[in-house]
C-alpha cells in the first residue's frame, strides 16, 4: 500500500510541475468509486496525508483529494494553467475544514478575520466576513463529534453565538455550570492546610 501511494505521489507531482492532466479512479469516503480527469495545482503534506487540490472534470469545480484514496493514475495529454494567486496548502486546508462530518457547526464571532484565523486554523474551520454585521464574523467547522467545540470556543476568548447545532448549546451550558461551580468550590489541595491542628503525624509513635 505505502508502495503504491508512492507511486501516486510521483506521478502527481510530475504532472503538478508539467501541468499535464491526470485521469484516475478515486473512492470517496463513502466508498463510492468514480473515475475523473484533475488538474493537479498542487500536492500538499497535511498531518500525517498527502493530498492534491486542482480542477475536477466530474464536478467542475477546484477539490481536494487525498492520494491513499487514488488509484490506476495515468498522465493525459495536453496541459492547464493554474488560477493566478492560488495557494494549493491553503485550499487543501480549507477542503479539510469543509469536508463533510456528522455534525455541521456555524456561529458568529464578534472579532476580525484576522483575530479568529490566529485561534482557529484554516484546518479546522472556515472563517468569513459578514457584510451586514459590521465586526461579526461567520466560522462554519465540521465535527465527528461535539464534545470537543466548547473548549474551543471558550478559548477564542471573543463573544461569540451559536447558530447549530442545537446540541452545542446544550453542551455549552453543560460546561459552564461545571467551571461555576468549580469556581464556587472552596477546596483544599494536597499539602496544603488550614491551620496547625490540621496537620497530621504520620508517624505519631
Amino acid at each position: 500500500m505505502i508502495e503504491l501511494e508512492t507511486t501516486v505521489l510521483l506521478l502527481l507531482a510530475e504532472a503538478a510541475r508539467d501541468r499535464r492532466p491526470v485521469a484516475m479512479s478515486y473512492t470517496a469516503q463513502n466508498g463510492r468509486r468514480s473515475e475523473r480527469t484533475v488538474h493537479p495545482y498542487g500536492i500538499v503534506a497535511h498531518s500525517g496525508r498527502w493530498y492534491v487540490t486542482g480542477a475536477d472534470s466530474a464536478s467542475g469545480e477546484t477539490r481536494t483529494f487525498r492520494l491513499d484514496r487514488i488509484t490506476t493514475p495515468q498522465l493525459q495529454e495536453g496541459t492547464f494553467e493554474v488560477p493566478d494567486e492560488f495557494d494549493p496548502a491553503e485550499r487543501v486546508l480549507s477542503g479539510i475544514a469543509e469536508a463533510p462530518h456528522r455534525h455541521a457547526v456555524s456561529l458568529r464571532v464578534h472579532g476580525t478575520p484576522e483575530q479568529v484565523r490566529s485561534q482557529l486554523p484554516a484546518g479546522l474551520a472556515t472563517v468569513h466576513d459578514i457584510a451586514h454585521l459590521d465586526g461579526w464574523v461567520q466560522v462554519r467547522l465540521q465535527a465527528d463529534r461535539l464534545d470537543w467545540v466548547p473548549a474551543v470556543l471558550a478559548g477564542l476568548g471573543l463573544p461569540f453565538a451559536i447558530e447549530q447545532p442545537e446540541a452545542l448549546r446544550a453542551l455549552l451550558r453543560s460546561m459552564a455550570q461545571r467551571l461555576a461551580a468549580a469556581a464556587d468550590t472552596n477546596a483544599v489541595h494536597i499539602g496544603e492546610s488550614t491551620s496547625d491542628d490540621d496537620v497530621v503525624d504520620p508517624d505519631p509513635r
